[in-house]
């Protein structure tokens, strides 16, 4: 489930700087992308398939100063053991730009939501996490970096009860 958290979080980053490059009007994209991969930390296999969809808006490109948009859903299966465990979650990132430089970000709405085949929660994150933006020179691109605030629901991710849940 980590990888999928970093996917997001990876996506969102390279739009951030994509649109940092540029010196131009506003700008709205939407960015898809349908992935599957084997899962193999509950120490058995497990088949996630989901999509992730990105809409955005950067209204800094015409003065290097101002807000970035990203409207992000990610709607995918876990499945295990006959079981299937469900991820929905839809959020929006406000990222702050100065200067063209991302200096902040703030994630909005359910952040996280993994529930049983019952619809009970499992995993379950909703509200405002606000992080400062650092440049990975490893990855090439700005990600979010320490964490500023935190105000909302948080449960705490449990890898051994997300492996529990498979039966």
């Amino acid at each position: 489930m980590y990888k999928l958290i970093a996917l997001v979080s990876a996506v969102a980053a390279m739009l951030v700087l994509v649109a940092v490059a540029s010196a131009a009007p506003p700008d709205r994209w939407t960015f898809t992308d349908q992935y599957s991969y084997v899962a193999t930390d509950c120490g058995f296999p497990v088949s996630v398939e989901g999509v992730f969809t990105s809409r955005g808006i950067d209204t800094s490109l015409a003065t290097g100063t101002g807000t970035m948009e990203l409207h992000q859903s990610d709607v995918a299966t876990a499945t295990a053991k006959g079981v299937t465990l469900r991820t929905n979650v839809h959020y929006t990132i406000f990222v702050t730009i100065v200067d063209g430089v991302p200096a902040e970000a703030k994630h909005v709405g359910l952040l996280d939501s993994i529930t049983r085949p019952n619809g009970e929660h499992l995993f379950f994150r909703t509200g405002q996490a606000v992080y400062e933006v650092v440049f990975d020179p490893d990855l090439g691109y700005y990600v979010d970096g320490p964490q500023i605030t935190r105000h909302g629901i948080r449960d705490d991710f449990d890898l051994a009860e997300l492996c529990a849940a498979f039966g």
